[in-house]
């Protein structure tokens, strides 16, 4: 069994260790907070006693009490966190995006391959049993002419933004917005299922403050475009959609891939997969994170493609942001 440490105490947090009660590889045993008094009340939140909370990285990666890390804390502060477990050969299980630039993803590589640590970005929609579906059923409607990838979900915090506060999700100091924090999702889905487009266009839609509320962008392929929008300032209630010449699927949302549905030319439909709770989601991909862990071999060429995928995601994350203007100070 891995000795698993959170990093961050966020909502997502919460989820994730509800999802890890499926995944007994894995036991979390400690909790890191910026905050003793914050760290206290999530520890108990979660059956952890005050002995598991940590104020210190280092002292944390050097106790030889974890074996693995879940991070997630502001952007701005992933990779940093994440090279102090790598380089003392903790597994790292870290939130999208997982770094800001490709120099920051091979420094952390690097520091993995290094160590014999391992490094997952946690993208959920490749984790779950029902990619395999998806993908499958991308090849049953034959040859693609269009794809839209649609997730819009307004932010609990807007309204503070509103006011005048600086929410977090907002702040460009922290490398947030809306492109960073569920754009991604759709970036990570297209290369996913169709591969690193020939071009990229895109813009985005500026708040106070400067972060991105919203914003879309046209993946270029040689049989047509993946459309993307997403946006923290409004709701869309419209499913994404994968259209070909016998037939069309639809789902949502796209971070998940729930409701997955088959539509035959003729109206006719097949519901592929239906809900799931978001613990459970992200229980999945915690699962996998386990299983690159502890049966190397096994797993070594598919763990080799989500590398590659987090290879090529922060690359075309850094494409669409410069195509928007999205622009985060060097810190």
């Amino acid at each position: 069994m891995l000795r698993l440490a959170t990093v961050g105490s966020g909502k997502i947090v919460g989820w994730f260790l509800e999802g890890l009660k499926n995944v007994p590889q894995l036991c979390h045993t400690a909790v890191y907070s910026r905050s003793f008094e914050r760290g206290v009340e999530f520890a108990g939140e979660h059956g952890l006693g005050a002995d598991a909370v940590w104020t210190d990285l280092e002292k944390m990666a050097d106790s030889g009490t974890v074996d693995a890390v879940y991070i997630a804390t502001p952007n701005r502060f992933h990779a940093r966190q994440a090279e102090i477990f790598l380089k003392r050969g903790i597994h790292v299980l870290c939130e999208k995006p997982a770094v800001v630039t490709s120099a920051e993803l091979e420094r952390l590589l690097a520091a993995a391959e290094k160590s014999g640590a391992v490094f997952m970005e946690a993208i959920m929609a490749p984790h779950q049993p029902r990619f395999a579906q998806l993908k499958q059923a991308v090849e049953e409607i034959g040859t693609l002419s269009g794809a839209v990838l649609n997730f819009s979900q307004l932010s609990s915090r807007y309204p503070a933004l509103l006011r005048g506060e600086l929410p977090n999700i907002f702040n460009r100091e922290l490398c947030a917005g809306a492109l960073m924090d569920i754009g991604v999702y759709d970036v990570y889905l297209a290369l996913a299922l169709f591969g690193v487009p020939e071009r990229v266009e895109a813009n985005a839609n500026f708040l106070p403050g400067g972060a991105d509320g919203a914003g879309n962008a046209m993946l270029v392929y040689p049989w047509g475009s993946c459309l993307m929008s997403w946006s923290k300032t409004g709701q869309s209630r419209a499913p994404s959609e994968i259209v070909g010449d016998r037939g069309t699927i639809t789902f949502s949302p796209v971070s998940r891939i729930l409701n997955i549905r088959l539509w035959k030319n003729n109206g006719d439909s097949e519901l592929l997969f239906g809900e799931e709770p978001h613990s459970a989601s992200l229980g999945n991909e915690a699962a996998d994170f386990a299983r690159y862990i502890l049966c190397r071999e096994e797993s070594a060429d598919e763990y080799a493609r989500m590398v590659r995928l987090s290879r090529e995601g922060t690359r075309l994350m850094e494409q669409i942001r410069e195509k928007c203007g999205i622009c985060f100070d060097e810190k």
